[in-house]
């Protein structure tokens, strides 16, 4: 091996990767002195932004309290005290939390608790989950057989699960050709065909994301469309689960996206924000009436890994919920977010933007080589990246999406920044933003 070389597989090899050296406020150093404003909280994960003492400190005194106790023979204080704050956060009728180490693997546990419930419940028919198209759920096989962004999909596909997948809701491209909310949601109703093509006794749950991030842009669920599909699960017996491991813990001004709707459901799934970037970690809610069938006597939940619950993982969690309970993160997320929505809005005039979406702290814009058509530029153009590498070389991260127009075109840029960000950052934000939009915009 060369003296000093790079031993890292990286995820793009011809890529060359700075190293981070320090992280204050909502601000990175590279090693190369380079200062960034981390507009996309890393992957929506640093929701508090750099060096918060209460969880560092939190860590530490639990990591010398106990260094790991294999949830197989023990829970913890730390266990029982997150997935009681998780419960107290949650929608109405959620009693019981699972803890894990990421998204991907929150959302295997997901359809593994459907699955068992199922099961348990007397119908071992179903087993199939329904997911929306250009969706991203994980990077697990189970996960990715859930999601339905193509481009993340294709070189495994010999490999995932035959899962259905139905059309976003996504109303700057209705696939009904219809107009919100006049539409009254009507492109619900492609579950109820899919479930009823599939056999309903053959189809365990749908997953749904209240507001996506990836290909699709921060974009958000109609609530009269998760009305709709709770609706349409009851009469089927699929069980609703909500992946929030980009929307909850707070992004959008409400604990949960989907509070926003009114909508209960059955699973939620946590990630990212939870252990604001100090762990992996990830958390599994079940209401009430799913534990209750796991009360069933000589039933247990066939599932678990070495750091399911890991007590110094639950007391990063238990913190992070703590720290934003303390500073009333949420409503100032709700807040911020209207300011950042109101700032991003004129970007809608730059010629190749086609539409600004999202909510609270998290706000989207999708490119179009054709404003009046909506036609998306050519994968081959790599807009979203370019837009990104511009804003990087300027000193902003923010998060490119693709694909999410047709599974194979279309280019769309996140800014999902630190529940702690300032109006002056989220100003210099959306300024860098359009700055490189209009340096991108003139080499077409």
């Amino acid at each position: 091996m060369k003296p000093n070389s790079d031993t890292v597989f990286h995820r793009q090899i011809s890529h060359s990767y700075p190293a981070v050296v320090r992280g204050e406020g909502v601000y990175l150093w590279d090693e190369n002195g380079n200062r960034y404003l981390d507009g996309a909280a890393g992957a929506f994960v640093a929701i508090l932004g750099q060096g918060v003492d209460e969880i560092a400190d939190a860590i530490d005194e639990e990591m010398r309290r106990v260094t790991f106790a294999y949830t197989a023979s023990f829970t913890s204080e730390k266990e029982r005290a997150l997935t009681g704050k998780l419960v107290e956060w949650a929608p109405e009728g959620f009693d019981k939390a699972w803890i894990c180490t990421s998204g991907s693997n929150a959302n295997e546990t997901a359809i593994k608790l459907a699955r068992q419930y199922h099961l348990i419940s007397g119908n071992p028919g179903k087993y199939r989950v329904v997911a929306r198209k250009h969706s991203y759920h994980g990077s697990s096989m189970g996960a990715l057989s859930l999601t339905g962004a193509e481009p993340r999909r294709a070189p495994f596909e010999p490999l995932l699960l035959d899962f259905p997948h139905i059309s976003p809701p996504n109303c700057y491209r209705c696939p009904l050709d219809l107009t919100y909310p006049a539409c009254a949601a009507a492109c619900a109703n492609e579950l109820e065909e899919v479930v009823e093509q599939a056999g309903p006794e053959t189809v365990s749950a749908f997953i749904v994301e209240p507001m996506a991030g990836g290909p699709l842009g921060a974009l958000v669920t109609p609530p009269e469309y998760l009305q709709s599909v709770r609706e349409i699960c009851d009469r089927h017996d699929v069980l609703l689960i909500a992946d929030e491991i980009i929307s909850g813990i707070g992004r959008t001004g409400r604990n949960f996206a989907i509070e926003h709707s009114g909508v209960i459901p059955d699973i939620v799934t946590v990630a990212k924000g939870l252990g604001a970037g100090y762990v992996p970690i990830g958390g599994v809610l079940a209401h009430e009436r799913i534990h209750a069938a796991f009360e069933t006597p000589g039933t247990s939940f066939a599932h678990g890994e070495s750091f399911t619950g890991h007590t110094a993982v639950c007391a990063a969690g238990l913190a992070t919920l703590e720290y934003i309970e303390v500073h009333d993160l949420v409503r100032r997320a709700g807040e911020l977010g209207e300011y950042l929505g109101s700032r991003m809005d004129p970007l809608k005039d730059h010629p190749m933007v086609g539409k600004i979406r999202g909510h609270g702290l998290m706000r989207g814009a999708e490119f179009v080589a054709d404003k009046t058509t909506k036609r998306p530029f050519p994968r081959s153009e790599g807009i979203a990246e370019r837009v990104a590498r511009e804003c990087a070389e300027r000193g902003l991260l923010i998060l490119p999406g693709v694909a999410g127009a047709d599974g194979s075109d279309g280019d769309t840029v996140v800014l999902g920044p630190p529940y702690v960000v300032t109006r002056e950052e989220i100003d210099a934000m959306v300024s860098i933003l359009g700055e490189a939009i209009r340096a991108v915009q003139a080499t077409l």
